[in-house]
């Protein structure tokens, strides 16, 4: 039920109320929200959303902040990086070393075989 005794919706004695709701408007700003209990006014109600603004900011942007910090993950990253690419030892790479020559060595021998059998043809 809406009451309106001038044409002008600033006028102060413009109310509002909606039948079987809880909230009541006044137009001078004398607003009164009663659908937490009574007694709790419009204000409080500013507040809850402002925290749950600040909530719904502060979260993302404190995830992002604590992501970008090295110092926490620093250990994290330098022991994985050892274990995917582990020191080099003096006897891992002796071992690559002397492979590495045998492969040059058969390839050699191989391409040896081919000239050889190419030229008695």
């Amino acid at each position: 039920m809406a009451t309106q005794t001038h044409a002008s919706w600033l006028s102060s004695d413009w109310t509002f109320h909606k039948p079987g709701s809880n909230v009541k408007v006044f137009g001078d700003g004398r607003s009164l929200f009663h659908c937490c209990g009574p007694g709790i006014d419009v204000k409080m109600g500013v507040k809850i959303e402002v925290f749950r603004m600040m909530l719904y900011l502060s979260f993302p942007v404190t995830m992002f902040w604590i992501s970008n910090q090295a110092e926490y993950f620093e250990e994290y990253i330098v022991k994985r990086k050892r274990e995917i690419f582990p020191p080099d030892e003096g006897l891992h790479r002796k071992e690559l070393e002397d492979f590495k020559e045998r492969m040059r060595v058969r390839k050699e021998q191989r391409i040896l075989k081919e000239i050889s059998m190419e030229s008695e043809n």
